[in-house]
């Protein structure tokens, strides 16, 4: 159940069992010979395995001859910023994310600064699996060069990008919890560029996850007992690498993570009307916010990577999820969770109202998770054998894009194999919570019985 798991946005694994110094070090090596030697930029989040598998990332990314730019703890979405900045062939980012403690990851940047996409991808795990490695002699080995100038371009830019005006005169306090990963550092000058007061909640860099790095509302329950001692206007819990945020409102509420792409979203396309590129296995509240801007949404397969290729096929205005994240493309190819919340109180403060009240005027549904675990070979088959066995109304419209989604009028369901865990991922969404957790629950018991 804990084995490596490789995709050509990169691997995971569990350290000290398939997650190992040697498996690290051999990725490594095949994307700085894909990167043909190239300058390559590496971060990390705070985890405690972190500093062993950057120093095996850098090993590798050295033994292939590649220039590596140091640039410690610092969270995704920033390094991502940073690779064109920095003219760099990419980058490897050591984060598990939102995955639970004991995990690590490996994640590859492209030199746009998205994920690297899955042709590029592939060639990298071709590379990975043939051990046709790019080899530096003693003398053109890589040289390594730490760097600490890098976030000022950044914030400096996110400065230009939101109304700060606004926000400043908004005088909001903010509570963030950033659960001890590689956000710490970068909150309080996040606060001082925005010029609202912060309340940090779980910023220490010790490598302990406080809790679990995953936003969602089962995980704000910290955040939301903090908000009324300290008068918070809106609240925030973020994955450990920054990429993913859910909100929580004024009044406590600890709002779905599948409403963070929604609102942002009303909120971008009222001044930028465009294309939205949204997975398969997002809230329709995105849908429906689209339609009343008068604009297209576009279904993708999940993962980041899927949703900047869309984004730039499609030249989209906003693209996201429903675990929390957003991108927009005018500003860089990440998702950034820094941005998700500067575009929340940049809302928040040009309206004048609260997040409860931002969250009521929203559509809302009911939706089933579900989660059935097997080996990754036995979780295809079972989803083949769902929709052959399964009597699919006629109403139901089936769409193949990632693994399989069936819709109705009153609402869908949708069932993928996860990249990043052995399991099959079951969502359904409806109008009605009797309906939603129905469906979820019929589709797990067909699942666990092919299994």
């Amino acid at each position: 159940m804990n084995g490596l798991r490789l995709s050509s946005f990169g691997l995971r694994g569990f350290v000290g069992e398939s997650l190992t110094p040697e498996v690290v070090m051999d990725f490594a090596t095949a994307f700085g010979t894909f990167a043909d030697g190239g300058r390559v930029l590496v971060g990390r989040d705070t985890r405690l395995s972190s500093p062993m598998i950057q120093a095996s990332v850098t090993a590798g990314l050295q033994a292939a001859g590649c220039e590596v730019l140091d640039l410690g703890v610092c969270p995704t979405p920033i390094i991502q910023f940073t690779v064109p900045q920095r003219r760099a062939s990419g980058a490897i980012v050591v984060t598990a994310g939102h995955m639970r403690a004991g995990a690590n990851a490996l994640m590859l940047v492209s030199a746009n600064g998205g994920f690297v996409d899955p042709v590029s991808g592939e060639a990298v795990l071709d590379i990975y699996h043939s051990r046709d490695f790019r080899r530096a002699d003693w003398q053109h080995l890589g040289a390594v060069t730490e760097l600490t100038d890098f976030a000022e371009p950044y914030f400096a830019a996110l400065e230009a990008h939101l109304d700060v005006a606004a926000i400043r005169r908004a005088n909001l306090t903010v509570a963030i919890d950033v659960v001890n990963g590689a956000g710490c550092r970068f909150l309080e000058p996040f606060a001082q560029r925005l010029g609202f007061r912060l309340v940090a909640v779980n910023a220490e860099e010790s490598g302990y996850m406080a809790r679990d790095p995953e936003p969602r509302p089962r995980n704000a329950r910290q955040v939301a007992s903090i908000m009324p001692l300290v008068h918070a206007h809106v609240g925030f819990v973020a994955s450990s690498d920054l990429g993913r945020v859910s909100l929580v409102a004024e009044d406590c509420e600890t709002a779905s993570e599948e409403y963070t792409f929604p609102l942002i979203a009303d909120h971008v396309l009222a001044r930028t009307p465009g294309t939205v590129v949204s997975n398969c296995c997002t809230t329709r509240i995105v849908d429906d916010v689209a339609r009343a801007h008068g604009c297209r949404v576009v279904k993708c397969a999940v993962g980041q990577a899927y949703v900047m290729a869309a984004l730039t096929d499609e030249q989209g205005a906003i693209g996201g999820e429903g675990n929390g994240s957003v991108a927009v493309p005018r500003f860089s190819r990440a998702f950034d969770g820094l941005l998700t919340i500067g575009l929340v109180l940049e809302d928040l403060a040009q309206r004048g109202g609260t997040l409860s009240g931002r969250l009521r005027e929203l559509p809302r549904y009911h939706i089933a998770k579900r989660q059935v675990y097997g080996d990754p070979r036995d979780c295809y088959r079972a989803l083949e054998g769902l929709e052959r066995d399964t009597d699919w109304s006629a109403e139901a419209a089936l769409d193949h894009t990632d693994g399989l989604r069936a819709d109705w009028e009153d609402g869908w369901v949708h069932v993928r194999a996860s990249r990043t865990e052995p399991m099959l991922r079951i969502i359904s969404e409806s109008r009605l919570r009797p309906q939603a957790e129905g469906r979820a629950a019929d589709l797990a018991r067909r699942l666990e019985r092919e299994l």
